[in-house]
């Protein structure tokens, strides 16, 4: 399990280099007290393992930036890839004007997973138009975080957790031709009756493509799917969609915004441990699960 004395830890995404596993993973002082004002106190951390075990801490790695940056308040979820020897690092970030109300995504690189630059002071992508924002959206906030990006067809892609006009949680899209310049797309979800899908995955597994993601028992208003505090999956055509949201499946109870893993010829998932009572946030992110193939496309604990 990974865990920290003094920190609690949660949202997390993984690199394999040099045969480590790296996580890096959202961290917030345990001296605040109560475990919800992490949201707003959240810098990443990183550890390294052998085993996906058993961890190794070092030294912190991202934080809010000084001044009037749109990420001056807290940094979330986001993902890392490496292209022709440079690491990218998309973010997200939140300021202290808006709080959680206002979500922006910001890039950062680095040549060792250690030392990260900002690649600009303003976000390079932000919510609009088909998605909500403060001015359009149901509940007055703007939803646009925890990019992940992947290259596919000739360009990068990157999934966005967002909301649509009508407030139901969708997966946001955008393209770019040098990691740098993004360009928004209509959503690759229509109409999912969930009201949100948060912390998105795509992988491959024995030759299907499938998506991961997670949500809370008040989230689900689609007919069919388990409510529960914790991760799920359903089939995809390709690592961009389409999706069957129809097929939604419930992977694992408890473990939430798990990433899918592939590290010495295991594939697993790890997230962080909880539920969705009062005192379910547990700070700490599980030992791996290994996760299989169903015959339905979706993705099943092993």
């Amino acid at each position: 399990m990974l865990s920290r004395e003094n920190e609690w830890v949660w949202d997390s995404w993984f690199v394999v280099d040099n045969y480590q596993l790296h996580a890096f993973y959202l961290m917030a002082p345990k001296s605040l007290g109560d475990p919800d004002l992490r949201h707003v106190n959240a810098k990443v951390g990183h550890s390294v393992s052998d085993d996906a075990r058993n961890w190794t801490h070092l030294p912190d790695v991202f934080g809010p930036s000084e001044g009037d940056d749109f990420d001056n308040l807290a940094i979330w979820t986001g993902s890392i890839i490496k292209d022709s020897g440079l690491w990218h690092f998309f973010f997200t970030g939140i300021n202290r004007e808006t709080r959680e109300g206002v979500q922006k995504l910001g890039h950062a690189t680095s040549h060792d997973l250690v030392s990260w630059s900002r690649q600009s002071t303003g976000p390079i992508l932000q919510a609009d138009a088909p998605y909500a924002t403060t001015a359009t959206s149901t509940d007055g906030k703007e939803h646009f975080r925890d990019p992940w990006v992947f290259f596919h067809g000739g360009e990068w892609h990157m999934l966005v957790t967002s909301t649509d006009l009508d407030g139901w949680g969708t997966v946001g899209h955008a393209t770019s031709g040098n990691l740098t310049d993004w360009h928004l797309h209509p959503a690759l979800v229509q109409n999912s009756h969930l009201r949100q899908i948060e912390v998105t995955q795509t992988i491959s597994i024995e030759g299907s493509w499938v998506l991961i993601f997670c949500m809370g028992p008040t989230d689900i208003e689609r007919d069919g799917v388990t409510k529960a505090f914790g991760t799920y999956s359903m089939p995809a055509h390709g690592p961009a969609g389409p999706f069957e949201i129809e097929k939604t499946e419930l992977l694992i109870d408890g473990v939430y915004a798990a990433r899918i893993v592939e590290f010495r010829g295991e594939t697993f998932l790890l997230g962080f441990l909880g539920t969705a009572e009062p005192d379910g946030f547990l700070g700490a992110i599980s030992d791996p699960v290994p996760v299989r193939l169903t015959d339905r496309g979706t993705l099943s604990v092993r």
